[in-house]
């Protein structure tokens, strides 16, 4: 039960919260220090999870995009919200869809499958509840061409916001979309690697998207690798990074103010596929990387230095960074803070895939938050410690019944990919998400592709608030 201030002291209109009972009680307080108490919670009382990007054509655009939206229950008590779409000039979309979320329960819907009026309209949503037990993602697709999945956002920038990678020209475009989460207008200075600076005005609560050469009078802009925007904090947002031409390949990362001194890797691909890497250094002061990688069963190979300029990143291919053969992940220690993310591609340049999780240690608990049902899933989990990790795996279906459990056991500095179905000693077939939680902090991130071999997308495991008992 969480402290409310007693009669007497000195306290807001909004005092605080009474929980372990039947519904939380919300404690207020009047300018005479009556204290009164019901089931309404007050605004500062309320989680959003944000979605920065919708876009649903069916019906519209003969190429048309499409896209998914999840919501899973991290914990162990229902959840009540409701999900607000929203137009681009930050105008209410249509009515907000009240949703309840068992415990350990998953919401997924198609925007522009009937559950929205005027899905065209949706820029971008939230979803408001009391809780900030709820995990997600968004998946935008053209059916047949591409994919690519971003988690939700949970925690809305407070300082600058990083774009680690842009690529603008005849074979590639880069996309940004932000989101102005605040009830003031800002104008952001987006300050790029080679000096130049665009301003962009977001009023409030607007939903802006915009291709990098559009700021260019819709020249692309080869020189362009990075940019750090400013003023940035209330604003959310998420790049894409799309071919052009023959090759539909498509990627996109969260846009965050995260750096960390440590990255992981945790997959370098073989059986004909590629490993692409990012390390973006946002200082004005250069940086020495050493990379150290490992083979699948935790040994250390053979470690490799490269120095990163100020505002310069490292980009390119992981085989041209001439690792031992053995490397199977590799991690990255960085002298001053840096961000990156990690790109996977089939060999036919038809199918592109990013890992940007982030973080110094990893964690010890996660979602993989679908089972891919017309396609294939794989899973990855990488132990960042010296250490074996004794990881549980735990199975759920939409309305939070656990299918089955697994026990695994990952070397220090090892990693482990496979299927769930082959790692599950029991049958899943109804499940349609998986939990896992850890003894030691481990790096987790899925891959989903689609039957046809059209479509593929990458996602982190995405954060646990409470670990599952």
């Amino acid at each position: 039960m969480e402290a409310v201030p007693a009669p007497g002291c000195t306290f807001s209109h909004w005092s605080g919260v009474v929980t372990g009972t039947a519904n939380p009680i919300y404690i207020y307080s009047d300018a005479n220090k009556t204290i009164t108490a019901n089931f309404t919670p007050p605004a500062s009382a309320m989680s959003k999870l944000y979605f920065p990007h919708v876009a649903s054509q069916t019906g519209i655009s003969p190429d048309m995009w499409e896209t998914e939206i999840c919501l899973i229950n991290t914990g162990n008590q229902a959840i009540s919200g409701t999900l607000k779409p929203y137009k681009n000039n930050g105008r209410v979309a249509s009515t907000g869809k009240n949703i309840t979320l068992a415990p350990h329960g998953r919401w997924s819907r198609i925007v522009g499958g009937g559950e929205f009026t005027n899905p065209s309209e949706i820029g971008y949503m939230f979803f408001e509840s009391t809780s900030d037990s709820v995990a997600g993602y968004t998946k935008f697709y053209i059916a047949g061409q591409y994919r690519v999945a971003i988690p939700a956002v949970q925690e809305v920038n407070t300082s600058n916001i990083y774009i680690p990678h842009i690529a603008s020209s005849a074979e590639w475009w880069t996309g940004v979309s932000l989101v102005n989460t605040t009830p003031i207008a800002k104008t952001l200075t987006m300050t790029f690697n080679n000096g130049q600076n665009r301003f962009i005005t977001l009023n409030a609560r607007e939903h802006r998207a915009f291709d990098i050469a559009s700021l260019f009078d819709h020249q692309t802009q080869p020189d362009l690798q990075s940019a750090v925007i400013t003023n940035a904090d209330g604003v959310i947002g998420l790049e894409l990074f799309g071919s052009v031409g023959g090759n539909n390949q498509l990627e996109g990362i969260l846009l965050t103010g995260s750096t960390a001194s440590t990255l992981y890797y945790p997959h370098v691909a073989d059986d004909g596929w590629w490993t692409g890497i990012a390390a973006y250094n946002p200082s004005d002061l250069g940086c020495t990387i050493t990379i150290t990688p490992y083979s699948s069963q935790g040994g250390a190979l053979t470690t490799s230095t490269l120095f990163i300029a100020g505002r310069g990143k490292y980009i390119g291919a992981v085989a041209a960074l001439d690792l031992p053969a053995q490397t199977a992940w590799f991690r990255i220690d960085a002298t001053r803070p840096v961000t990156g993310f990690e790109l996977l591609g089939d060999g036919n340049d038809s199918r592109l895939a990013a890992y940007a999780g982030g973080g110094e240690t990893g964690a010890k608990a996660g979602v993989f938050p679908k089972i891919e049902k017309s396609g294939w899933t794989d899973m990855v989990f990488v132990n960042t410690e010296a250490v074996s990790a004794s990881v549980t795996l735990t199975a759920f279906d939409d309305n939070g019944t656990p299918i089955a459990t697994q026990a695994l056991t990952v070397g220090g500095h090892a990693k482990m990919v496979d299927s769930p179905e082959k790692i599950f000693s029991q049958d899943i077939s109804r499940a349609t998400y998986i939990v896992y939680a850890a003894n030691r902090d481990v790096v987790g991130f899925q891959l989903n592709g689609s039957a046809d071999g059209t479509m593929l997308d990458g996602l982190p495991g995405l954060a646990v608030t409470q670990v599952l008992k």
